[in-house]
């Protein structure tokens, strides 16, 4: 039971260390690409689930036509380790000339939004939210007039920086580990300086009674 959870702590530390160095070294040309519409979205599509491990990038975007779900969700990953991780929403561009939209940002579906964005207060470039286990981030669209036509935003969520309860754990272990064979050695070290004075005392021993024997002939 406790190799498995071992094994399954590596694997996650091993993606992580594998997706960061693909992130660093390619740019978006590591990501995944997921993308949605709010024309082509509907309420029956299941929430996306958002995996900080995979190294995903979502494209969500609005172009004026017809809004066939007014919210798209995006879920955390259920895994009993997960902590928290940061979703970074990333603005692309947002237009409203005619103030016929309302983009909103919200925790729960029917809570008061989070923020709100509109003609006057055009979405910012990057907002940052922690996201647990099992929590949802929903984003929303609202209709002021029929004329949506040059209504227009696309953004880009980015889920990272995740913390696993079992980093704590790997750390733990790494530490006992270190200790432990610390320990070993210096127990090592110390049985070969006994053993090789006891070898330097017997053959001290050895010399003293083989010179007495020679005397004696």
């Amino acid at each position: 039971m406790v190799m498995e959870s071992l094994k399954k702590v590596i694997r996650k530390l091993a993606l992580l260390v594998y997706f960061r160095i693909v992130i660093t070294g390619s740019g978006c040309h590591g990501y995944q690409v997921f993308e949605y519409s709010f024309e082509t979205h509907t309420c029956k599509d299941t929430p996306h689930v958002l995996n900080p491990l995979n190294a995903e990038v979502i494209l969500l975007s609005y172009h004026g036509g017809d809004i066939r779900c007014h919210q798209i969700a995006f879920s955390a990953l259920s895994d009993p380790d997960l902590v928290t991780f940061e979703l970074m929403i990333n603005s692309l561009y947002h237009e409203d000339p005619d103030c016929s939209t309302s983009l909103m940002y919200k925790a729960l579906r029917d809570a008061e939004p989070l923020t709100s964005y509109n003609c006057s207060r055009l979405a910012e470039e990057k907002y940052f939210i922690q996201m647990r286990r099992n929590s949802t981030f929903y984003v929303e669209v609202q209709t002021h007039k029929p004329n949506t036509e040059r209504s227009r935003f696309k953004l880009k969520l980015i889920p990272r920086d995740a913390v696993f309860k079992s980093e704590d754990t790997i750390g733990i272990i790494a530490g006992g580990t270190i200790g432990s064979l610390l320990l070993i050695s210096l127990i090592g070290f110390g049985v070969c300086i006994f053993r090789k004075r006891q070898n330097q005392h017997k053959t001290t021993k050895n010399e003293k009674i083989s010179s007495k024997e020679n005397g004696f002939t």
